[in-house]
């Protein structure tokens, strides 16, 4: 299938990619560029902020030896390491 770019850089992408992608009008779009090529990809949706009581007894596993305080500190802050707070 072909497209073009129009004079003010907008390129069209055909419905039934559209439609097969699940991509919708006012979609925003990633674009990446690699080796002379351009990937289109959606952007990623906002981390979910969630209360830390969701996080209560994650750490919990039966019959293991209790975490150390730093254990516990490193993996509540690798837990939130990727969360837009």
């Amino acid at each position: 299938m072909k497209t073009k770019i129009s004079s003010k850089g907008q390129v069209v992408i055909p419905k039934s990619y559209r439609q097969k992608l699940g991509w919708e009008t006012g979609m925003e779009l990633v674009i990446e560029e690699e080796a002379g090529q351009v990937t289109l990809k959606p952007k990623p949706a906002p981390q979910k902020k969630r209360p830390l009581s969701e996080f209560a007894g994650i750490l919990h596993t039966p019959g293991r030896k209790a975490s150390t305080v730093e254990e516990m500190d490193k993996a509540v802050a690798d837990s939130f390491k990727d969360w837009d707070v």
